[in-house]
This record gives structure tokens, sequence and C-alpha cells, in this order.
């Protein structure tokens, strides 16, 4: 489908007996919350207040960082001003850009439009997980801000995925765990019957590489960006969960 066309109308009355989809996989980060500002602001205040830079990175150079874990992010922004930074120095840095965003993200994050009743909607249907490259603690608040701890099934994070976006690992463990948890769906879930749901270029990749459908919400990046997913939308009010997972169970037949 092209990224930039709507579902068929007429999709909305397609029924079937045997769903394809059955799970729906998010990322956290500019998914669920519209945090990539709070995220934005710490890690420049972490790379000038450890002394790395004479500038900021802009908020251009930013964009091309969304979507790795912390520390990839880091050597990366060090990378654009001709920077490195040895494991000892990158752990710091890596600290304080985690504490500088707790205290940012301690008055709350904002939701995503739509997102906590799509998320209710959804919970009645299909199996839930995050797959995220934060952390724990960062991923906990949010959740617990949006009042939807309890409708994930798994929650994956960079202390459970050591190896993160655009490799393709954090949603397979998703996968994996979702698999193992209980009660087991049966049959064991497939990388072709999940959606994955991400805000970046290096998600998109990543859901790509596990063979899972994706849908890209434009809340941090340009649609044409993010060409590569399945289906791109402005956020969760613009999507009808109905219309969007019959067109992609009728895609796969």
């Amino acid at each position: 489908m092209d990224a930039n066309r709507s579902v068929p109308a007429d999709l909305c009355r397609v029924r079937y007996h045997h769903p394809v989809i059955r799970a729906l996989l998010f990322d956290c980060d500019g998914t669920l919350a519209d945090n990539e500002p709070m995220h934005f602001r710490a890690l420049n205040e972490a790379l000038l207040g450890g002394g790395t830079s004479t500038s900021a990175i802009t908020i251009e150079e930013y964009r091309s960082l969304i979507g790795l874990p912390d520390p990839a992010a880091i050597r990366a922004a060090l990378g654009l001003r001709g920077l490195a930074a040895d494991d000892a120095r990158l752990a710091g840095l890596v600290a304080a850009k985690r504490a500088a965003y707790l205290r940012s993200l301690a008055s709350g994050a904002v939701p995503v439009p739509g997102v906590a009743d799509f998320l209710r909607a959804a919970s009645r249907t299909y199996l839930l997980a995050v797959a995220s490259g934060a952390w724990r603690e960062e991923v906990d608040a949010i959740l617990a801000g949006l009042g939807a701890a309890g409708l994930f099934r798994v929650i994956v994070t960079a202390e459970d995925c050591p190896v993160g976006k655009p490799d393709p690992a954090p949603f397979l463990k998703a996968l994996s765990l979702l698999n193992a948890s209980s009660p087991a769906p049966d049959p064991p879930l497939q990388p072709g019957e999940c959606i994955v749901f991400e805000d970046s270029v290096h998600g998109v990749a990543a859901a790509r590489a596990a063979r899972m459908r994706s849908v890209a919400l434009t809340t941090t990046q340009p649609g044409d960006a993010l060409r590569d997913a399945d289906f791109v939308a402005a956020n969760y009010r613009a999507l009808d969960l109905r219309r969007m997972t019959a067109f992609f169970d009728r895609r796969a037949r």
C-alpha cells in the first residue's frame, strides 16, 4: 500500500472468520507519548554538560537519531561533531542524558492524540506488546501516565534487549515473549501476524527486517521519510482500528 493513501472505505465491511493479524507491537517514545522534544533537550544537556561539543546538535540532526537507543544515539551525536568517547565517557554521557530526561518526564509526557482510546479498543481483540529501546523506568513512567500498563502482555526495553533498532531484535524479542506468555497463543504467533506501530525510520526498518507489518505515525518525522512503512497516519485519531486491521488481513491473503 502506498503510505500516503487511505484505506479503502469498503474494507471496513470485510469480515474474516480467521483474521491474520493477532498482535500489535508498539514503540514507546514518539509512538505512545509525544516526548521526543524532551529527549532532544536531555541529549543536548548531557552533551554540553559533558564538555564534548562547542555547540548543541540541531533538531534536524536529532531527527536522524530518533529510534536509536541512548548509547548509539550519543555516539552518533558525537560523530556529527567529529568527536568520539571511550566506554567510560560514553557511560557517563548516557547516565547524564537519562537523568536530564527523567527530570523532564517528571512533569508528565504528552500522549499521542487518541492513544488511550486506541489501546483500550485494541486490547479487547489483540495481544499488545511494547518493544522500545528506552530504559525500563522511562517506559514504566509513560505507561503509568497513560493508564495503560495493564493493557500490555509484554514490555521489552533496553535492559531486555541490548541490540537496538534498526536491528529487528526488540520486535523479535517481544514476539518470543508473547509466545511464551500465559495463556500462550495457539498456534504460536508468527511475524506476519503482527503490526508494529512506530514513528522513526530506524523503527520502520526494524519492523521490516522482522518481517512484520508496520504503521508509522508522523509525530516526529514527515510522512515521506517513513515511506517504507505499510501505512502512515498523523496519530491514532486518524486510524480506524477495524478498517486498518481488515486491510492488513486482506493484504496478507
